[in-house]
Parts: structure tokens; sequence; C-alpha cells
């Protein structure tokens, strides 16, 4: 007997989830069926099969989707996830969503009492595994975000403009709690980190726009009994975001098979 096809819901067609969507569709290998696909610019979905596009979210259960990714934007989450997780699993790419406390204690507990997965991809934080596996452990955990100015969404920090910064500028120092409002679309690695170790109030990061990079350089320190950590990645980028988080992004849906309930790493 052949093993059932898992259904996916994807939410967002901008660069990542265009990237997933033709990923499962050409490679039927990966085991995987796309069941709706939703984005709010209608252009965005005007290429797509009329009979997968769901123009209005509040009638994704009548798609039965095993999964509902969200590639999109934190405002889904808060809008929708503790709903998509009344009748099935749900993976935001999207973490800043979860430095709402409220809103994270609010998605573990529906995850809980209705025996569904919160599935949280490590994105662009590689080593995320090991990380949590001591998080009990950890006495400092800092990463540090370097990345061209053009690359960086400032439009909920109009402090600064791409324009106005011709050198090494600090954007962010402080926990990492504050950072994921300010910067919504380019930090969730932060919030990955936060979720897989010691938390948004107690990580540490730092962002720095820097003038004529031409990649996402992130450097992840880890301190404390246990042992001392240091990861550094650094990818060419891609729009407001490097171009690991592409592939990661697929590998993340693709790893979500694993039994149990609530929050897991993927």
């Amino acid at each position: 007997m052949s093993e059932r096809r898992a259904r996916i819901g994807i939410v967002g067609q901008g660069l990542i989830g265009s990237h997933v969507y033709e990923q499962i569709v050409e490679r039927p290998e990966l085991g995987l069926d796309v069941v709706f696909v939703h984005d709010r610019l209608k252009e965005k979905v005007a290429h797509r099969p009329p009979e997968i596009v769901l123009s209005d979210l509040d009638g994704f259960a009548e798609r039965q989707a095993d999964m509902v990714v969200e590639l999109a934007h934190p405002a889904v989450t808060a809008a929708h996830g503790t709903r998509f997780l009344r009748s099935t699993d749900y993976m935001p790419l999207s973490l800043t969503a979860f430095a709402d406390a409220e809103l994270e204690q609010s998605m573990l507990e529906t995850a809980r009492r209705h025996g569904t997965r919160l599935y949280i991809p490590h994105g662009a934080v590689v080593g995320l595994g090991a990380i949590a596996e001591g998080r009990d452990q950890w006495d400092e955990v800092t990463m540090v975000m370097r990345k061209s100015p053009g690359s960086i969404d400032f439009s909920a920090h109009p402090t600064f403009t791409a324009e106005s910064i011709r050198t090494e500028t600090v954007l962010y120092d402080g926990p990492t709690r504050g950072i994921c409002p300010l910067f919504p679309r380019n930090v969730n690695a932060h919030a990955a980190l936060a979720l897989g170790g010691i938390g948004f109030d107690r990580t540490r990061s730092v962002f720095i726009a820097a003038a004529g990079a031409e990649t996402s350089d992130i450097e992840i320190t880890v301190r404390g009994p246990a042992a001392d950590l240091t990861i550094r990645r650094v990818s060419p980028m891609k729009g407001v975001s490097g171009m690991f988080t592409l592939l990661s992004a697929l590998a993340s849906v693709v790893r979500a098979k694993s039994p149990g309930v609530g929050l897991q790493l993927c």
C-alpha cells in the first residue's frame, strides 16, 4: 500500500512561497500535494491553477490540509494562527509574530488542546537543534546579523532609511523581543533562535546595516557550563532573505512529518 501524500496549504506567494510551491509541484517524490495557495495580492496567484487558489482564508478548512504553511507576514499568524491549529498543523515562517507573548501562549495552548502540531522551522539558524537540546544550560545566547541596507525593510522603523546609511550602522542591540516589531520581515532567524533557545527576553539580538554588503552574515554565540558554541553562516541575498532561507524553508516543510503535538523544531 502506498503512503498517503501530505496535503499542504500555502499562504504567501512571494519569493519563498513561490519557491516552495514550485518545488512541491515539480518534485512528486517529496510526497506532498498543494491543496491551496493564498496571497492577499491577487496578482501573486493569478498564474496558479484556479482550482487551488483560495481567495479567502476563512475557507481554509474546506480544503482539508494536513498542514498550513505561512510564507507571507507575521500578521497572518496573529489573525489566523489559532484558527489553523484548531483543525490542522501549522508552520509559520514569519516567527517574529511570537514576540507577542500572549499570542505565543495562545498558539501553544490551542495546539495542546486540539492535538495539533505547531512547527518551528529552523530557517537561517544553523545548529538550532543543538541549541534547543542544551537550552537549560545556556547562560548567554547572542545573534549578530549583518545585511546591506538595501536588503532591509525599514517600513516599521522610520528612524532609518536605506539611503541614509553610508557606513556600518548598528540598528538594534538588545533583547530579541524588542527587535521583532521593528524589522518583522528581516529578523525571523532571531525569533527562531529565541524560540529554540532561552526565550525572547534573554536572547540578545544585534542587527547591523553594512553598506556595500552582498551577503547575509549571521554569527551566533552560545555560552554556558555545558559548552561554548560559535556558529557563522554567510549566504547570498535574495530580496529581504538570504538564499539559504529558500532551501531551508522547503526542507522544513518536507521534514514536518514526525509524530507528537505542541511546538516542534524542524
